[in-house]
């Protein structure tokens, strides 16, 4: 007899629909798995058999052949062994097949009979979903995540055996009922109040959040770039319903455990210099996110810029234009996103101290200029703003008058990014640094006033600019126009200061 269940394949965080046929007739009495079954679902054929004869249905010795269609998909997730049990007892007409009818089936099997949870079940509940189908059932630990998404009628399973009397009839399994969700911190961590001085670094951090631009800091050592950056986590606005359903599915698949709640609030990568291209950009087998994945919809900072790999930093260009990362093996094309904003730091030289006022460099100019070419133009061209950090000065610590504090900063990025999403409206971009030179968005979308106009060709005169970086100056200036209009000091159009600024918040490192 022939039977059907219905299970999910894994591409990154995307998945489709699998259909296990399961046949069994006369011949040699085996278990076969065909349908390009790979890694973890190769073993399959033993968990279920164990699985099955300790829940007290061991199958008669017949030849049984299980299909994974479509065959032309790659399944290497032991989460499929449930939806292979399931076909097999239909096929020998332990359950009836017509109850398998609009239900996925997703959890690895002990060998005992347990289900347990795999990995990805928030990315099968979206995919069946998607496809149509009305039930979905999991391990109960992954139950919470696979009903975060809503419409869809979850059942946990932990054996095999009440699944069995489930379809049989015998029992009944209840939907699912999330528990109570969890309330995020207070706290978002370190506040910006505590950074003193650095009034233009503190101004390109803001700009940076409010426009969703990209920040490279270059100064000595200690002077506070890290500090401004472990600050940032707390000025990112929290995530719309549908980006936070894409980043908890990242970062399911990549943990594999299961998410409880939606990520409400934009990730913050630091990863170390000494990660891998695999680390840093997604890849192994099967392929995981990488850090830049994990910094989606969020930001990635990365700390001593210059001494990440090459093949790190070259790597980026593709997600800074694109969003995504597409890795290409052999089975196939993997597309992940990776939609962040990148914030870097940098130090000026090997020895860190390169136009330090108090400390002499140490390294020739050869090894200078060796250090610089690490940081390709083609890279900093994607940078929008590049701005100094030098040491301030100790009297600074004993001014009575405390700096702004992250939530105040935090507000006014808000409503920037409310007036950015309002003029942007039915153009499918979300902030400033999105605005493509294309159909004269930047000159709908960035108005300059006259001076302005002046201003800027005498700048791209000056400074010899590409078309690629007035646009990107126009965009950093009407971040800096939306930022003063929210306070009231401006008209949200772009004036002489507002680009003279912008002119600064560019200073590439001195060669």
């Amino acid at each position: 007899m022939l039977a059907r269940s219905l299970t999910a394949a894994l591409q990154g965080i995307h998945g489709s629909l699998v259909t296990v046929e399961a046949d069994v007739g006369l011949g040699l009495p085996g278990l076969t798995i065909v349908g390009r079954a790979t890694g973890a679902v190769a073993e399959a054929r033993e968990r279920v058999r164990s699985a099955m004869a300790h829940c007290g249905h061991e199958l008669r010795p017949r030849k049984q052949v299980v299909n994974l269609a479509p065959a032309d998909v790659r399944k290497d997730s032991p989460g499929i062994d449930l939806a292979v049990a399931v076909a097999l007892l239909a096929s020998h007409e332990i359950v009836p097949a017509a109850a398998l009818q609009d239900l996925v089936l997703w959890g690895e099997l002990a060998l005992d009979g347990r289900v347990r949870p795999a990995a990805g079940a928030l990315v099968v509940a979206d995919t069946a979903w998607r496809h149509g189908a009305k039930r979905l059932a999991v391990a109960p630990e992954a139950a919470d995540e696979a009903a975060l998404i809503s419409g869809l009628e979850v059942v946990a399973v932990a054996e095999l055996s009440q699944l069995v009397a489930a379809l049989r009839g015998d029992r009944v399994l209840p939907r699912h009922v999330r528990t109570a969700a969890l309330t995020e911190a207070g706290a978002r961590g370190p506040d910006l109040a505590d950074v003193r001085g650095l009034p233009v670094a503190r101004l390109a951090l803001e700009v940076m959040i409010a426009g969703g631009h990209n920040l490279l800091l270059h100064g000595p050592p200690g002077v506070g770039k890290t500090m401004l950056a472990r600050r940032a986590g707390a000025l990112l606005p929290a995530l719309d319903e549908a980006a936070a359903l894409e980043v908890t599915k990242v970062h399911g698949v990549a943990r594999g455990v299961a998410a409880r709640e939606l990520v409400r609030r934009p990730p913050v990568r630091m990863p170390h210099h000494t990660v891998s291209v695999a680390g840093l950009l997604g890849g192994g087998t099967p392929i995981r996110p990488g850090e830049v994945s994990l910094a989606h919809r969020g930001l990635l900072f990365l700390d001593e810029l210059l001494e990440f790999p090459r093949a790190c930093l070259e790597g980026l260009r593709e997600p800074l234009e694109d969003g995504e990362v597409t890795i290409v093996r052999a089975s196939g094309v993997v597309r992940l996103p990776a939609r962040f904003q990148l914030m870097a730091a940098m130090n000026p030289c090997p020895c860190g101290y390169l136009g330090h006022p108090e400390r002499a460099c140490i390294d020739p100019p050869t090894a200078v200029a060796r250090y610089r070419r690490r940081l390709s133009g083609p890279l900093v061209d994607r940078i929008d703003l590049v701005v100094p950090v030098q040491p301030v000065g100790a009297e600074l610590f004993d001014e009575p008058t405390a700096p702004e504090a992250s939530a105040e900063v935090a507000a006014r990025i808000e409503a920037a990014r409310a007036r950015q999403r309002e003029r942007l409206v039915g153009s499918g971009w979300h902030a400033n640094a999105q605005i493509a030179a294309e159909a004269g968005a930047i000159e709908t979308l960035c108005p300059l006033r006259p001076a302005a106009r002046a201003l800027l060709r005498e700048v791209v005169r000056t400074r010899r600019l590409s078309p690629r970086a007035q646009h990107r100056l126009r965009r950093v200036a009407q971040t800096l126009a939306d930022l003063r209009a929210v306070t009231g000091q401006g008209r949200g159009e772009i004036d002489e200061l507002e680009l003279a600024q912008a002119a600064a918040l560019r200073c590439l490192p001195e060669g």
